[in-house]
């Protein structure tokens, strides 16, 4: 085993450490205050369980399938969890304090993300259409909508009224769209229908990292050109983590909460499926209650690292009231039949699917077997789904259409057969290459020097100079002009890539290792890096190992050293022309995660920056020592990258399958291009990533119907 093989086994091995010493702990306190040896033991078996379950994304575990796993009744193992005296009901776990809850879904929770969930669900009814109150609807709406988005395209509903719609009338709204799908033009519309009607809206954006939270405030800028100047001028020219707006203090605090609201009168949050529940909760009870909340995302996006797919249970599935939808029809001018007609029917997946659930998480590791007398029963899958289906109506539209690659585009199709989980269906867009075939094909009509220099096209000009020396980089002169399959599979499953597909790789690269060299020798702007480096980015599914972020980093900064000249500084990693990319927030130096930072030479003193390109196109530049954690970023994990576009994306597979591997992994990798896409691995891991989807439980969709049941 190698050393990052190594590294990645012992992190594994940590987690279940500490699953395992947080159970002994729960299991020693129940011994202490539960006189109740059995409730001692279960305590110690569901302590481990919600433990590992937690740390892999999920809010709780099913008590029925736990029991299920140990041979005993439901109600049984709820008697001894509770008798155990660190367990409590739903009902009195504000009372009682305990480390561990059962609620009347028969889940498990951590005490604390129970009542996340519960005061998420709790601020979620109260802004939604359930509760009794609500912001006054704007005046007018259909003949603003009119105004500011134009003439429909076509007799087909434009969803993007239906969001702005529902936008004006509500305070919540929920708007779920892939790329391209015009969320930022539906939200600069709403805002210039709100601004319309009151001048002096106070108006916050927001976002779960600095990079999505540029990206945002930089396409509404983009679009605001497009309004009348009075009302583009008083669009918001800055934009806030979540973090930031909520006001995090030295004692890990928010300043703004339920007792302290946010300032402002409408709050629009983008990249929403990266919000775990933790964070929902203190964004939702900050929110001013006579405000508009506007959330926007990717129900089919990667969910957040932390426990929780809070965007994707909200937007599972547009449901409108009669009177919201005879409201919206209203403002599209048509008949409620119509638009309820229209409304999308496919509903997504829930977390506790009652035949698929995934229950690797309820796995009790060998390493934990000895903590009990006998091995646990083989678990079958009985878990009830209660949160089918979405009970905030009149909230959530959907997005479809596509305005940057049309759905029956290569990327279209095969993101769609990805959010279908056809393996089959996303197999056949795909144009798959061999870097093993020998001769001078390495696919399908593709020559071999055009697969190595980077080229998915089978039109090659007969000047194309295709003779790559293997060391080096391609010139960017080499990369065909007329591109016929944008979406390519390469057929590379070693452990190792190979150096054929390193080459394509790293011809990606070729445009941003020249602009580096003309940069370099004073014949163009640095800021002309940023647009070169986005034209081309590699993501990997993986940080270690040799297909990982760090490796393919390491190999890849070497080669553009060699095109561009540049040498290292400051030790072994430092070069000018090294991207970085942050990974924790640093609000002292106004840096955040996700920033992108490019190191160039001072020009006073020939010492390396790192500048970083500003919402505003302008460049800052911080010292090296200065920044706070960070990598190189020719590779990026999908995680990293959600929030950024590449004109052409690489994704690369692990060469064995692992449960990092999602369909929505893979979905997030594909849309993260806006023109060209290379996926790197066997089909056949490829095809088990896109029929695995992600399960995270959680009772949050049961929790809000119920509380929505209750009118409470």
């Amino acid at each position: 085993m190698n050393a990052r093989a190594a590294s990645a086994a012992i992190t594994a091995d940590e987690g279940v450490a500490l699953a395992e010493g947080f159970a002994r702990r729960i299991g020693a306190l129940a011994k202490r205050v539960g006189n109740d040896p059995h409730g001692a033991r279960w305590a110690e078996r569901a302590a481990f369980a919600v433990s590992r379950a937690t740390a892999q994304g999920h809010v709780c575990v099913s008590l029925v399938a736990l029991a299920q796993r140990y041979g005993e009744s439901v109600a049984a193992a709820r008697a001894a969890l509770l008798a155990s005296g660190v367990a409590c009901d739903g009902q009195r776990a504000a009372a009682d304090l305990l480390p561990l809850v059962i609620d009347e879904g028969q889940r498990i929770y951590l005490a604390r993300y129970f009542d996340y969930e519960r005061r998420l669900a709790q601020a979620l009814v109260a802004r939604s259409g359930h509760a009794p109150a609500a912001v006054t609807a704007t005046a007018a709406p259909g003949a603003r909508i009119a105004r500011f988005f134009g003439p429909p395209q076509d007799d087909d509903i434009d969803w993007q009224r239906v969001a702005a719609l529902v936008a004006l009338s509500g305070r919540l709204t929920i708007v779920s769209g892939g790329p391209g799908t015009g969320k930022t033009t539906t939200v600069v519309g709403v805002l210039a229908c709100l601004l319309d009607e009151n001048p002096n809206l106070r108006i916050a954006l927001a976002a779960p990292t600095g990079k999505a939270a540029q990206r945002m405030q930089e396409a509404l800028i983009e679009r605001a050109v497009l309004l009348p100047a009075e009302l583009a001028a008083r669009l918001p020219r800055t934009s806030f983590t979540l973090q930031r707006l909520l006001g995090t203090q030295i004692n890990g605090r928010f300043r703004h909460h339920r007792d302290n609201p946010l300032p402002y009168d409408v709050i629009v949050v983008d990249e929403a499926s990266m919000i775990d529940v933790a964070l929902a909760a203190h964004l939702l009870e900050a929110v001013a209650p006579d405000a508009r909340l506007v959330m926007l995302g990717d129900k089919d996006q990667l969910a957040a690292v932390e426990a929780g797919a809070v965007f994707a249970e909200l937007s599972a599935r547009p449901v409108f009231s009669d009177e919201g939808a005879a409201r919206v029809a209203a403002g599209l001018s048509v008949a409620p039949a119509q638009f309820v007609a229209a409304l999308p029917r496919e509903a997504a997946a829930t977390a506790l699917d009652a035949q698929e659930a995934d229950s690797d998480y309820l796995l009790i590791d060998e390493g934990y077997v000895a903590l009990h007398e006998t091995e646990p029963e083989p678990w079958h899958p009985v878990i009830e789904d209660e949160g089918r289906g979405n009970p905030l109506t009149d909230c959530v539209v959907w997005l479809e259409r596509n305005y940057r690659f049309g759905l029956d585009s290569d990327i279209g199709r095969l993101s769609i057969a990805i959010r279908r989980g056809s393996p089959q269906g996303a197999l056949e867009v795909l144009h798959v290459l061999d870097p093993r075939a020998e001769g001078e094909r390495a696919g399908r009509g593709l020559p071999r020097a055009a697969y190595e220099a980077g080229e998915s096209t089978e039109r090659v000009g007969r000047s194309s100079p295709l003779a790559i020396p293997e060391p080096g980089l391609p010139r960017a002169s080499h990369a065909a002009e007329s591109v016929s399959h944008a979406a390519t599979l390469i057929d590379d499953s070693a452990p190792v890539l190979s150096d054929r597909t390193l080459a394509r790789l790293t011809a990606g690269f070729a445009p941003y290792a020249d602009a580096l060299a003309a940069a370099l020798d004073g014949a163009s702007d640095p800021a002309a890096l940023f647009d070169a480096l986005n034209r081309f980015r590699v993501l990997c599914a993986t940080r270690e190992g040799a297909r990982g972020v760090d490796e393919i980093n390491a190999r890849i900064a070497a080669k553009v050293r060699e095109r561009s000249g540049a040498a290292l500084a400051l030790g072994a990693q430092w070069f000018a022309g090294r991207p970085v990319i942050v990974t924790r927030n640093d609000y002292a130096l106004g840096l955040f995660n996700g920033d992108i930072g490019i190191a160039m030479p001072s020009a006073a003193d020939g010492a390396l920056r790192v500048a970083f390109r500003m919402a505003d196109a302008t460049l800052r530049y911080v010292s090296p020592a200065a920044l706070p954690p960070h990598d190189t970023a020719f590779a990026l994990t999908v995680h990293k990258s959600q929030g950024s576009e590449f004109d052409h994306a690489a994704l690369v597979l692990p060469a064995t399958f692992n449960r990092v591997l999602s369909r929505e992994l893979v979905y997030t990798a594909i849309t993260r291009a806006k023109k060209r896409i290379d996926v790197i691995g066997s089909p056949g891991i490829f095809a088990q990533a896109v029929a695995t989807p992600t399960r995270r439980d959680s009772g949050l969709a049961a929790r809000i119907a119920k509380i929505a049941g209750d009118g409470r």
